[in-house]
């Protein structure tokens, strides 16, 4: 079967386009046949059109990111331009200082070409500026203190509000948006620890979801093994360099 990222094999073993939600002959012929098709070619375009926020006008394509106004023959070039790949650049960048909360569109919805904001449970629009002004907001601010705890394995203290416990620094510190946000974002040691860990794990099977969200929790769960093993750096590279993890 010819690969693309749109064929899929179903559950039952059937070839389907993901992006036209039809079954279609599992040979490389029927597949290229398929992909070229006149009614792919215009999701795969429309669906295009919503990952870089371009709605059609009449004859005339308007790009929200760019504020550009162009032929819709011109689409593909202008996707490709620098001026639009900057701009699309910037926004990600935009959300990824951001801790990813944001979720650019990448399929076709009654949305259209909305980001959605999974902290604040809401949906904005694709353009940097409107994306820059909700991440500075005081709401998706408070959303986002309360989001990064868990993923950061910082807890409430029993019987005070006004003191948090990071379980991979072992440190208190004040229940205050801006201190969350020094510690998580620009504490080195807190960002060289958790970011050891996760490269550890990368690839491995091993999961510490748990070990971010349950203050009482010590271990890593390695799936493919099924075994517990202490969550830091030195057990859980002994565990990955073991016999029984790589056979």
């Amino acid at each position: 079967m010819a690969y693309h990222a749109d064929v899929l094999v179903d559950g039952s073993g059937k070839t389907k386009c993901g992006l036209c939600k039809i079954f279609i002959s599992d040979s490389n012929v029927e597949i290229e046949r398929h992909l070229n098709d006149k009614n792919h070619v215009k999701m795969n375009m429309q669906r295009l059109m919503v990952q870089n926020n371009i709605v059609a006008h009449n004859r005339q394509v308007i790009c929200g990111l760019c504020d550009q106004i162009f032929d819709q023959s011109s689409i593909i070039n202008h996707i490709n331009s620098s001026r639009h790949q900057d701009m699309k650049a910037s926004v990600e960048e935009l959300i990824k200082n951001d801790g990813g909360l944001l979720l650019l569109p990448e399929n076709i919805t009654n949305l259209g070409s909305k980001v959605n904001c999974l902290a604040c449970d809401c949906f904005i629009d694709f353009e940097f500026a409107s994306i820059k002004s909700h991440i500075g907001s005081a709401k998706h601010r408070r959303a986002r203190a309360m989001a990064v705890q868990p993923m950061n394995a910082i807890f409430s203290v029993e019987d005070s509000n006004d003191d948090l416990w990071c379980k991979i620094c072992q440190v208190y510190f004040e229940n205050y948006i801006e201190i969350i946000f020094e510690h998580v974002d620009e504490d080195p040691v807190h960002r060289k620890k958790l970011g050891k860990l996760l490269m550890l794990i990368n690839g491995q099977n091993i999961s510490i979801e748990k070990f971010l969200y349950d203050p009482r929790e010590d271990k890593a769960y390695c799936k493919k093994c099924d075994i517990e093993v202490p969550c830091n750096v030195d057990n859980l590279e002994r565990h990955i360099k073991g016999k029984k993890h790589n056979t």
